[in-house]
């Protein structure tokens, strides 16, 4: 596996462990909603970047909308702060 294979799947690991945590932070209700949106956004980020090495359409096009979701709700959640 070369290595811009590798820092892709890391990549992905790491969005997949941002978007688990925040998710279950935030049905905790430990987790504010502008900082849950950051992380899915950021979670997010990342699995388009492995995505975009690692060709899958579907799940880019999954990981497209839920960073546009995430930036619409952290955008809606410093408006209220």
């Amino acid at each position: 596996m070369n290595r811009i294979a590798i820092v892709a799947d890391l990549a992905g690991f790491a969005g997949t462990a941002i978007v688990l945590l925040a998710f279950g932070w935030h049905s905790t209700r430990k987790l504010a909603a502008a900082h849950y949106h950051a992380l899915n956004l950021v979670g997010a980020a990342l699995l388009i970047v492995s995505l975009s090495v690692h060709r899958n359409g579907p799940a880019l096009m999954l990981e497209v909308a839920w960073a546009a979701i995430a930036l619409i709700g952290l955008v809606g959640a410093r408006r209220v702060a």
